[in-house]
């Protein structure tokens, strides 16, 4: 057991470091400065969640994350792979309960600057290392609302709703504030 938290330690401090990295080389990772064409983007921050399990309901604080790479065919408009991860921890474990599926964001201005509004559908993922490493799948959707601190940087709140009913019934309602980092 100790092998299993100081390995799942390394991941943690890997992501972190990771993160950081792109936070910090934004600059760097800017293709031309127009938002229209490829996009990658990361954001890091902290969240809520509900979580239902079998008439058991568990509020916990949460690390929230979240990863983006696609295509954006106009200044005002993105389309995307994403991947939301909310990191939380139970009895000296960490849970993951995450989406992963496709998004869009909307700007409000034509320019790709100011509020913005995003979505996301896909796959839902419980992951619970104490069983085993089962992992749980179902339905999820992510619904957002955000706005440009810089041109790369943006703060974002969102609504993350998940339905896992494999094997593991799991309904999760959570709310996230993440800081994100847009490279274009």
């Amino acid at each position: 057991m100790k092998g299993e938290g100081g390995r799942e330690m390394k991941i943690k401090t890997l992501l972190v470091f990771f993160l950081l990295f792109l936070l910090t080389s934004a600059q760097l990772l800017a293709f031309d400065n127009q938002r229209k064409g490829f996009i990658l983007g990361a954001g890091f921050g902290a969240g809520f969640l509900s979580n239902e399990f079998a008439r058991i309901t568990l509020n916990k604080f949460a690390i929230a994350t979240n990863f983006i790479v696609g295509y954006a065919p106009t200044n005002s408009f993105e389309i995307y792979y994403l991947n939301t991860v909310s990191w939380w921890g139970d009895d000296n474990v960490t849970l993951v309960t995450g989406l992963t599926g496709i998004g869009v964001t909307k700007y409000f201005s034509p320019e790709g600057i100011g509020f913005y509004v995003s979505g996301g559908i896909g796959l839902s993922v419980h992951y619970a290392p104490f069983e085993v490493g089962k992992a749980s799948y179902g339905l999820g959707i992510l619904g957002g609302i955000g706005h440009d601190l810089s041109r790369h940087w943006s703060i974002q709140g969102d609504v993350v709703y998940i339905d896992i009913k494999d094997g593991f019934i799991l309904k999760s309602l959570g709310f996230r504030v993440t800081l994100n980092v847009l490279a274009y």
